[in-house]
């Protein structure tokens, strides 16, 4: 038998309820056929955001930001940009994607990166107070999925008191702690920002081609030990 994780969350969530260890198999996403071709007269665009009292407030800062710093960006929402459907390719020739994530895991930021879109995501600090004050990586928990904010398992984990309970949405360090088991924070070459002041001089100062290539080396790495991965697990698992 194998018991794996499709990302590092999940696998440390295994292990908090379990004790199992578990290994990590990633989606490589080989279907998502378009590669970053950089177009500057395309905008930057910002990734779904389902904290819906959130929106409202980032573009607010956004826009403070704006004012502030003088800096001439173009940005736009992705589904205000693309009204119904866009391709692969499409996606690919913007400057970078601006992600305030709703989930540890997401398929899009998984097809983004196999692209080698350059991508922007908040540092570990700012989306773990982001996330306590306005729970905006609000499908981490199925009392986020209902809109509540809960405070503890239905079941109690194995690991001790020393691990923050994974469904804590009220407490800071249990937030942090779980949260930097997501996806974006273990993926090399993605683009951090500390604030949207932060954001706007990252999105003007940028070698995003230099940032793209980085991706793509790491993704063909990726790929290589992926299928070595799944490569092993299938000399080692007998059929019934």
């Amino acid at each position: 038998n194998v018991v794996a994780g499709n990302n590092l969350y999940d696998a440390e969530y295994i292990r908090y309820f379990t004790g199992i260890k578990t290994i990590v198999l990633p989606s490589l996403c080989a279907y998502a056929r378009g590669s970053y071709k950089l177009n500057r007269q395309k905008p930057f665009l910002i990734g779904n955001m389902n904290a819906k009292n959130f929106h409202s407030k980032f573009m607010s800062l956004l826009s403070d930001s704006f004012n502030r710093l003088k800096i001439k960006v173009s940005i736009r929402h992705i589904r205000d940009f693309y009204k119904r459907h866009y391709r692969y390719t499409e996606l690919a020739q913007h400057p970078g994607i601006i992600h305030i994530p709703y989930q540890v895991s997401l398929m899009s930021i998984f097809e983004q990166y196999r692209m080698n879109i350059p991508l922007f995501v908040p540092s570990l600090d700012l989306l773990t107070e982001w996330h306590y004050t306005y729970q905006v990586v609000n499908e981490r928990t199925w009392d986020g999925m209902s809109r509540k904010i809960g405070n503890a398992s239905r079941i109690s984990g194995v690991l001790g008191p020393d691990i923050p309970d994974p469904n804590n949405d009220l407490d800071r360090d249990a937030i942090r702690y779980w949260l930097k088991f997501s996806d974006f924070y273990q993926w090399p070459h993605i683009i951090y920002f500390n604030s949207t002041d932060d954001l706007l001089i990252k999105l003007k100062t940028t070698n995003f081609q230099q940032v793209s290539a980085n991706m793509k080396v790491y993704n063909a790495n990726l790929r290589k030990h992926l299928f070595e991965q799944w490569r092993q697990i299938l000399q080692r698992t007998k059929p019934l």
